[in-house]
């Protein structure tokens, strides 16, 4: 009796050891330049990485790190109070009756409603999570307004006219905004968002960005690091966005790549 109680107690011990081993590497990130295997533990990551590892590449499918992006990326009551405030003020300035709605139009249906930039590195597409969101671009579309943030509180822009180009998708926005929007990628929806400003002196920003229901297909460049910084030897590929736009064809963003290296 002994003995089988002594026995049941070590598969116990080696069953529980098992159970905590698994559960230790169900996360596993690689450092990025070193290709270095870290196990990390999915309820609390932050204790092992910010001791030794700043940036690294997460490979895990719908990692910690992915989902916590997400859910930082959604706008909360004070982000919807300022949509609000701003929709209050265009219905003051009477043109709702001027405002495109693209329910039913099978041109807008195509593109996913929420969007978040990312990089090229070494020729290959990442999902680039920041320390922090500011100055990190997000798009959602709706059903008749552009909204950007980067970080803080988002711009909501109001639809005047949609029509498709050969550059891309243009939405045009009363704001003296002009959007463009071109698929590159039909499984993962990797796009350009292209924003020209014609109130401030024509001014376009370019970014490279995948809709939050695409994650999954990229691995993503975390930055864990004390501050909001990136290290000097991760220069990320620079794209030439124009010359992707003015290409008829869809080809991939390699193709228009000049690399940091």
């Amino acid at each position: 009796m002994k003995t089988i109680t002594i026995g049941g107690l070590l598969c116990l011990f080696v069953f529980n050891l098992c159970a905590q081993s698994s559960k230790k590497l169900s996360e596993t990130v690689y450092r990025s330049f070193y290709n270095q295997t870290i196990t990390i533990f999915p309820d609390n990551p932050d204790k092992m990485i910010k001791k030794r590892y700043g940036v690294f590449i997460d490979t895990t499918q719908n990692s910690v790190f992915s989902q916590h992006l997400i859910e930082k990326l959604a706008f909360d009551d004070y982000h919807e109070s300022l949509i609000q405030r701003a929709c209050r003020d265009f219905k003051a300035s009477k043109k709702m009756n001027e405002l495109w709605s693209f329910k039913n139009d099978p041109l807008l249906s195509q593109l996913p409603k929420k969007w978040f930039e990312a990089q090229e590195l070494n020729g290959t597409t990442y999902i680039f999570c920041p320390k922090v969101l500011k100055n990190h671009y997000s798009f959602t579309v709706t059903d008749s307004t552009i909204l950007v943030s980067k970080g803080l509180g988002p711009d909501t822009y109001f639809i005047k006219s949609v029509q498709n180009s050969p550059n891309g998708i243009i939405i045009d926005c009363f704001q003296g905004v002009k959007f463009t929007v071109k698929i590159l990628n039909e499984t993962t929806k990797l796009a350009i968002w292209k924003m020209e400003n014609k109130s401030v002196d024509n001014t376009a920003l370019y970014r490279l960005s995948v809709p939050l229901d695409s994650f999954q297909h990229y691995n993503m460049i975390v930055n864990h690091s004390a501050e909001d910084k990136i290290p000097d030897d991760l220069v990320f590929d620079e794209i030439d966005f124009e010359e992707i736009l003015s290409t008829p064809i869809r080809l991939s963003v390699q193709s228009f790549i000049h690399t940091g290296n």
